[in-house]
């Protein structure tokens, strides 16, 4: 049972280093996609690295290839599955990953992982009602895994986004009234920031020197990261570059409303955490309270009355 064990902790190790290592090189798999775009643009340009690029990650499109097979084929046949919403993987930043292939990643694993326990029961020598019961659970915990990571690292984006977002507009409401266009300071801003919010202006930025509208690209990323404040401010923008009125003092009155609901949500969460301390403090601490404070007496009551 130890080894089992310890084969089933080692397989989910490995599970999670290859999440980690995908999103290592997800910022170079962003940078291909940039560059296959500008080809479509008519624009070539064939380096000894992107070729040394494209031949690592052959694998990776094969096995994505796989995924978006098997997840296209559970989603006709398996309809009650229902896949990722599309706007939780691009909340997660993950742009190219389609819903049919985070489907077949779920599936993949949630097949992965009850074999590696078949193998270790056949090598073992047989089955047992044990070895079926930790197969099904390691299968649901394959299929719910890469879901729970993606919902994760969605909640995370967002939270960054929203908490970088007023100092983003303080800086750029201030690019503006030194006498910059709109397009030149949010470029000039967006290359200030790093992490998600950066990363959404930078991809912004992009589609922009493709040719794509401010007005258009914008709403895209109001698409990728729907939280109120980057619609508020994506509707705020919008509406002034239409009308021709002056954006700045509207901006810097959004800044202080985004903070004020910040703080708002943070006296929320405030307010609900003890009535979720209860939960954990009735079953867990008191039970191991009681136990520590009574047994001695009770030990002494038993042993009283047996003697």
């Amino acid at each position: 049972m130890t080894a089992l064990l310890m084969a089933l902790g080692i397989a989910l190790v490995g599970a999670s280093a290859w999440l980690l290592a995908r999103a290592y090189v997800l910022p170079r798999l962003r940078f291909e996609a940039h560059l296959r775009d500008v080809e479509s643009y008519g624009f070539t340009q064939h380096t000894a690295e992107v070729e040394v690029g494209s031949a690592r990650g052959s694998l990776n499109t094969a096995i994505n290839a796989a995924a978006v097979r098997i997840g296209h084929s559970l989603i006709a046949r398996v309809p009650r599955l229902a896949p990722l919403p599309k706007g939780q993987l691009t909340a997660a930043g993950h742009y190219d990953i389609t819903q049919e292939a985070m489907h077949g990643y779920r599936a993949m694993t949630a097949v992965f992982f009850p074999a590696l326990v078949i193998l270790y029961a056949a090598n073992d020598g047989g089955f047992s009602l044990l070895i079926l019961a930790l197969a099904a659970v390691t299968a649901v915990l394959g299929w719910e895994l890469p879901a729970l990571l993606v919902r994760h690292r969605a909640r995370s984006r967002l939270n960054l986004v929203d908490h970088d977002l007023p100092q983003f507009i303080d800086l750029l409401v201030a690019t503006i009234e030194a006498g910059s266009g709109f397009g030149s300071a949010l470029n000039g801003v967006a290359n200030r920031f790093h992490g998600p919010l950066g990363d959404e202006l930078r991809l912004t930025m992009r589609q922009q020197s493709l040719g794509i509208a401010t007005e258009r690209a914008l709403a895209d990323m109001a698409e990728r990261i729907d939280t109120p404040s980057v619609r508020a401010f994506v509707r705020t923008v919008i509406r002034a570059e239409s009308h021709g009125s002056s954006i700045g003092p509207v901006l810097r009155h959004l800044a202080a409303d985004i903070r004020q609901r910040r703080r708002d949500a943070a006296r929320e969460r405030i307010q609900k955490a003890p009535i979720k301390m209860l939960f954990p403090l009735a079953l867990l601490i008191l039970p191991a309270l009681l136990l520590v404070i009574l047994f001695p007496a009770m030990y002494n009551i038993i042993h009283t009355l047996a003697g």
